[in-house]
């Protein structure tokens, strides 16, 4: 009998193997730091005043509205901060929901793919989304896209099954676009609902009398969830309505430019790697085929996907362009499959060299930073953060040393076949990811967390502080004094000049005449991150 540690290991991976990758994808990065720059830390922020105010009606950030998104997420995320506040750190309860959002995206973009092209091909579709280089770091923040994803992925199911089973594939449809449209609003919800009718002229094979149904009954089923919460708002809070309202409709009317298709380009090359190759190769290989549903709804579902970023404000935004992974991820595993073997070991190769090189660096920085040794890297790790000191911690380091075994088994014990290339892509951005959030995660948030600055700041401050002034003061800064500092800034940009004895300024290191707030102030502190060029100066009015 031969050995089981001579046997080859099957791919594509599947079954509890493909579970497994998945959960050393999702858990890594979502538990054990403070709210980073930027999505995660405003999103955070909108969860926090959530909670502080017990208003979960409208959406604030740090006493402001905030306009950007939907509910949905933020609902989710502070439910979470609040059962399990006893247990785990309010930031920390509130990305879970993140981690069950890609678990669905990732799940629905599986189903979706093997309803339309195949088993096999629906386990690849699933290894290429887990593969997009740019996805790896949203995905675990505390995020609305999050949301946003599963519920479009769910939304391209639902269209995907209309021709076999129409009332399912109604809920599906209908709830997954209720949910994109509660998470991120208007574009998000414009999405499926135009590439369902836009399909049409396309498909003679779509416009049966099923998928006609499970249109419709889709419609019928989003319908409430649409309409509820802005019903709701525009009785119980008409100012907040009007601003939600108007940013939404603003946010899909700026005229496109060709310095706004060159963002998006430049974005694309590398966060939508390696989706976008393996789109483009099956957009050409299946040429005589793209009227078949299998490729009609995902192609479309992307141009409708890309026309509406080319009218989004703001312009190339890398956090908007996420949601077209989804409809490029479908056909990728039908592309994967037919790859030529040159084209798939290359893939393969590259994936291999690039991450075992990324491997070896993870631990050699880390050995580093816990050592001393050697002592030319190490004083190089000390000047990127000034003042850490790395520690020895066995859990971290447990389960970094099983993803790096579990990397060289799968690379030495694959079958040779082109299956290869995505699954050594996706296991290589997984295994990298995974060590980056264990061996690294105390340095980086040494770096990025702004808990030291805030609290520093809190302490030049009189407890009783009625009125605090803020000039250049960003989203994310707001978020985090406010959750670390307990600071609401009355901002001198929507408030105007206040009576405010106090008054914080983010400005950069190199101090400009216009950043002096003038002779009636005097400067008391200033703070900084260890890696941050911005510096936070207080002043006290004379």
């Amino acid at each position: 009998m031969q050995s089981w540690f001579r046997r080859r290991i099957p791919l594509p991976l599947a079954g509890w193997s493909l579970a497994v990758l998945g959960v050393a994808y999702l858990l890594p990065g979502i538990f054990g730091h403070d709210p980073w720059k930027t999505e995660d830390a405003v999103a955070f922020g909108v969860v926090w005043q959530m909670l502080e105010t017990g208003n979960w009606l409208t959406l604030g950030l740090a006493g402001d509205p905030y306009l950007e998104d939907g509910p949905f997420f933020y609902w989710i995320a502070a439910a979470f901060a609040k059962a399990l506040g006893g247990v785990l750190p309010p930031h920390d309860a509130a990305r879970i929901p993140s981690m069950l959002f890609m678990a669905a995206t990732l799940w629905f973009v599986r189903l979706a793919a093997r309803e339309l092209y195949g088993k096999v091909q629906g386990d690849l579709s699933m290894l290429a989304f887990m593969g997009c280089v740019g996805l790896v770091w949203h995905a675990h923040e505390t995020a609305a896209e999050t949301a946003m994803l599963a519920g479009l992925a769910a939304a391209y199911y639902g269209l995907a099954i209309s021709h076999k089973k129409p009332y399912k594939s109604a809920l599906v449809f209908g709830c997954g676009t209720g949910v994109a449209f509660l998470s991120k609003g208007l574009i998000a919800m414009l999405q499926p609902l135009a590439a369902a009718l836009l399909v049409l002229p396309f498909s003679a094979a779509l416009r049966a009398r099923n998928y006609g149904i499970a249109v419709t009954l889709g419609l019928v089923v989003l319908a409430p969830l649409a309409i509820a919460w802005p019903v709701t708002i525009a009785v119980e809070a008409p100012q907040y309505f009007g601003g939600w309202l108007a940013w939404q409709l603003a946010s899909v009317s700026d005229p496109p430019t060709w310095s706004k298709l060159l963002g998006y380009l430049k974005i694309f090359a590398w966060a939508a790697w390696p989706v976008w190759p393996l789109a483009l190769w099956a957009t050409w290989e299946y040429r005589r085929y793209l009227r078949d549903p299998g490729f009609a709804v995902p192609f479309v579902g992307a141009a409708v996907c890309l026309v509406l970023l080319m009218f989004a404000r703001p312009a190339a935004e890398e956090m908007d362009a996420l949601a077209l992974l989804v409809p490029l991820s479908i056909p990728a595993g039908a592309a994967a499959l037919g790859l030529r073997r040159g084209a798939a070991n290359a893939l393969a190769w590259f994936a291999i060299m690039t991450f075992s090189l990324a491997v070896g660096f993870a631990w050699v920085m880390w050995f580093a930073s816990v050592t001393g040794f050697p002592p030319p890297l190490a004083q190089n790790v000390a000047k990127l953060a000034p003042g850490f000191v790395g520690e020895f911690h066995w859990l971290p380091y447990l389960f970094a040393t099983l993803l790096t075994i579990a990397w060289f088994v799968l690379i030495a014990r694959s079958e040779r076949s082109t299956l290869r290339s995505l699954t050594h892509w996706a296991a290589g951005v997984t295994v990298t990811w995974g060590l980056t959030m264990t061996l690294g995660i105390a340095w980086i948030d040494y770096g990025k967390t702004y808990r030291n600055v805030a609290t520093s700041l809190r302490k030049q401050l009189p407890a009783n502080l009625d009125c605090l002034e803020s000039r250049g003061l960003g989203e994310t800064q707001r978020a985090v004094f406010h959750y670390h500092g307990g600071l609401i800034t009355q901002r001198a940009e929507v408030h105007g000049v206040t009576g405010c004895r106090w008054l914080l300024v983010q400005a950069p290191a190199v101090r400009r005449p216009a950043d002096d707030p003038g002779a009636q102030w005097t400067e008391v502190w200033e703070g900084r991150r260890p890696r941050d060029a911005e510096r936070y100066r207080l002043y006290v009015r004379n």
